[in-house]
């Protein structure tokens, strides 16, 4: 199935760009009138498999189309009418598409968990498992919402992260473009002059020859940032020794090893919860949430839960097995066990992390903001007492 563009116009001669589906251009071209469009011209394909995904291929918004696939469901409307109102939104072409293929899909007599699971690189990993879960308990419009509920906070709790992350970043970018400036312009206009004035100076020197290095090698710093970035991230490729390793450590690091290990206990926790809540059993709900876990070490140190589970232990004995769980999160599992709630205090028990993350995230900007300023204002004041002391020289030449 291939992804085919075309410039097309509505009945009011609205015209717009669209992507569809189609075996061939001719099909392709057959679905747009079928939608009572006119296709005007043709302007390119793209492979729609996930599995030949290019680099810059679009990603679909997973939360954007839960949202607008759990309503419908929730209305009573069948996944297939559902999923073709999904796909009638010109404005959005990659959901279109995926949307008409996942019906194209239904029409085969196959599962949407089944179809879902074929598209890895488009779905998060648990949205398969908590699919099917629906399917097979015929729950899937209240699975859906659960999925809606779940994806929008998880979104929320990135879009904070990211927001917080800003306003320091500001501050680098301005400190840096600044430092630019001054040893880029004002430097050099300051040595020429007191160069023309014929005065010799240690300080002189010491400015021109950092402000000709930057110059003529500031290129180096990018293509090594860009060496050590891209070393980096094979490094820590998945399962690799390095980021073994490296997963280890960042767990050691104060205030930075207790964000790690509260963003993911809290994403731990919320999988497992809306996992249980849709009915999937409770070993393929660790095995599932587990993958989610983006931290090597601690998903190692869960991955043998499932052993365990079949022997008929508790979850929360299981789980006290991990040195990277914390003991209130066992403590309410525990409870959970007791009460016949572990979900709900699954459920408690993200929400209690992401709370501790979110002032842990607002600890460590009020740390760091502090520094970025006072590195840059270090840097800044060096410039600008050695300019102060190449004044001095001068007029000591003077006098």
């Amino acid at each position: 199935m291939t992804l085919h563009r075309f410039k097309v116009s509505d009945e009011a001669g609205k015209i717009s760009e669209m992507l569809i589906e189609g075996d061939s251009q001719h099909d392709a071209a057959r679905r747009v009138q079928n939608r009572g469009l006119i296709p005007l011209s043709y302007l390119g394909e793209g492979s729609l498999s996930t599995r030949n995904a290019g680099l810059f291929q679009p990603k679909l918004n997973v939360v954007d189309f839960t949202e607008r696939l759990a309503p419908l469901l929730e209305a009573n409307i069948t996944l297939e009418r559902a999923l073709g109102i999904v796909g009638d939104d010109q404005g959005n072409p990659v959901m279109a598409a995926t949307a008409a293929d996942l019906r194209r899909g239904l029409h085969e007599g196959r599962k949407l968990s089944e179809l879902i699971r074929e598209r890895g690189r488009l779905f998060p990993q648990l949205y398969a498992g908590v699919v099917e879960a629906g399917e097979e308990a015929g729950a899937l419009p209240q699975v859906m919402g659960e999925l809606r509920r779940f994806l929008s906070e998880s979104q929320e709790l990135k879009s904070f992260i990211i927001s917080s992350s800003v306003y320091p970043a500001f501050i680098i970018v301005t400190g840096i473009f600044m430092l630019a400036f001054v040893l880029g312009i004002i430097v050099p206009r300051f040595a020429l002059a007191m160069t023309g004035a014929g005065i010799e100076s240690t300080a002189t020197d010491i400015l021109l020859g950092l402000s000709s290095f930057l110059k003529s090698y500031w290129w180096t710093f990018l293509v090594l940032l860009g060496i050590l970035v891209y070393l980096f991230s094979q490094l820590r490729r998945e399962n690799s020794p390095f980021r073994q390793w490296f997963d280890r450590m960042i767990l050691k690091v104060p205030l930075a090893g207790k964000l790690v290990l509260y963003t993911n206990i809290a994403r731990l926790c919320r999988t497992m919860a809306i996992l249980m809540r849709s009915g999937v059993h409770l070993l393929n709900t660790v095995v599932i949430a587990n993958r989610v876990v983006q931290n090597r070490a601690i998903a190692q140190s869960i991955i043998g839960l499932s052993g365990e589970l079949r022997q008929g232990q508790r979850l929360s004995t299981a789980l006290s097995r991990s040195p990277y769980i914390p003991d209130l999160m066992l403590k309410m599992i525990a409870v959970g066990e007791e009460t016949g709630a572990v979900e709900t205090m699954l459920e408690r028990v993200a929400e209690r992390y992401e709370s501790d993350m979110k002032r842990l995230v607002k600890r460590l900007l009020s740390l760091f903001e502090p520094l970025i300023i006072v590195g840059l204002g270090l840097s800044v004041g060096l410039i600008v007492l050695l300019m102060f002391m190449a004044i001095m020289d001068m007029q000591g030449a003077a006098g």
